[in-house]
């Protein structure tokens, strides 16, 4: 175990990616541990991908990126200024309400950050935000994007924990706090409005405009009502949900929007190839260390020492979350959940938390490494369009962070606030 450990924390210091710090961190433990031929560890590695219900991940990242491309964000954005841009402060508010609207379409942050940024922050700035701040809403919204349904990391939250999760519950059971998550951050924008002295849009809210611009949102917004909708409704796995979205993905761009061609297509393959290979990565890496940490009963003594430690689930939760902010200020939110969940679902089945809620605190949890530095893809992605510094628009991030975190402690101290949700449903 020393060995192994040894080997993962000195590549990380080196740079290397997490998922080759995994795989040689497993490599060197199989080499040095005698009685374990070194041709288990292919082996391990194919069966951490070799599995059907992991092609919901590219096919969700693929939707996500088609309905990016086919003129879809636009409207969402128009419909989002339609509902707050007369407010003080108004396209800080359209940001943050067109990063919830996003979220429902990609379930992947990055692209959250990247699309909404490179649309809403020139504008922002031009009408008087400053650089910094127009950073820090985009970023920080962007947290939204993995926890209101559909969300990846929910996906592989279900694929790693190793059966038993419904992700359909899942789904459900991020809605709400996603949702007061993005009504936190307008308060927090609605408090600066008045200090920071907002720049106000001439333009006055019209109920003809909201519908006008809703209607031509629908394409957008149905996203999340098909997908949700097969998968609760039983008419359709995850899996075939992501293959339906990317389907009605191609019908919107191609025969309603117009905007989507066969280079636009080819360039989504490569996207979705790329992104998903990073993720299939960590998959097949982790899963050599799971087998290693499982064979030693590693998860087992760890959930001895926290019953030794605290009896209360509640306090084991505070640990768990504090321990994977701390760790997002290191190691990127899939790396994270991979490599952490086959530890910590066990000692949190020993505490009699239930297996969705828990994966809902890991998946807000390890969400705010998009925002923490020296990580903060974020802020890595948005900063450049904003022209500011990731010094300076750190230093801006922690009423959010704050916010974030504590939504967080009140979805695990009072977990009805998003489980009656689901069971409205029947889950």
């Amino acid at each position: 175990m020393l060995t192994l450990a040894i080997v993962f924390c000195v590549t990380i210091l080196m740079g290397v990616p997490v998922a080759f710090c995994l795989g040689l961190a497993g490599m060197a433990f199989i080499l040095l541990t005698k009685g374990l031929p070194f041709n288990i560890l292919p082996t391990l590695m194919f069966g951490g991908i070799d599995s059907f219900p992991l092609m919901a991940i590219p096919f969700f990242i693929m939707a996500g990126d088609l309905m990016s491309r086919c003129g879809v964000l636009p409207r969402l954005v128009d419909l989002a200024d339609s509902l707050v841009g007369h407010w003080k402060g108004g396209l800080a508010y359209v940001n943050i309400l067109a990063s919830m609207f996003f979220a429902g379409v990609t379930g992947v942050a990055v692209a959250d950050t990247a699309a909404v940024g490179s649309m809403l922050v020139p504008s922002m700035i031009r009408q008087g935000f400053t650089k910094t701040f127009s950073a820090v809403v985009t970023a920080a919204s962007s947290i939204m994007g993995p926890i209101i349904p559909p969300s990846v990391a929910m996906l592989i939250y279900a694929y790693v924990y190793g059966g038993g999760i419904s992700v359909g519950k899942l789904f459900l059971l991020g809605a709400i706090p996603g949702c007061l998550i993005g009504f936190g951050m307008m308060g927090i924008v609605y408090m600066m409005s008045f200090k920071e002295n907002f720049p106000v849009s001439s333009a006055g809210f019209r109920w003809r405009d909201v519908l006008h611009k809703g209607f031509a949102a629908i394409p957008g917004l149905m996203v999340p009502v098909i997908i949700l909708g097969g998968i609760i409704g039983g008419i359709f796995t995850p899996t075939e949900a992501g293959a339906v979205a990317v389907a009605y993905a191609l019908i919107v761009g191609v025969f309603f929007t117009r905007k989507i061609r066969l280079k636009d297509i080819y360039d989504c393959f490569l996207v979705s190839c790329r992104t998903s290979a990073v993720v299939f990565m960590l998959l097949a890496t982790a899963k050599v260390i799971s087998w290693i940490l499982v064979t030693h009963q590693v998860p087992q003594t760890v959930a001895k020492s926290f019953l030794h430690l605290t009896a209360s689930p509640q306090i084991f939760l505070v640990m768990t979350i504090t321990f994977l902010l701390v760790l997002g200020f290191v190691l990127e939110a899939v790396a994270t959940m991979i490599m952490l969940i086959p530890v910590f679902g066990p000692v949190a089945a020993a505490y009699g938390i239930e297996p969705h809620h828990f994966g809902l605190l890991v998946v807000m949890a390890v969400q705010v490494a998009l925002i923490t530095p020296p990580v903060a893809l974020g802020l890595f992605i948005v900063c450049p369009i904003a022209e500011c510094s990731l010094e300076e628009a750190a230093s801006e991030i922690w009423p959010f962070l704050l916010l974030v975190f504590g939504v967080i402690i009140l979805v695990a101290f009072f977990p009805g606030i998003t489980s009656w949700l689901p069971k409205m449903f029947g889950y």
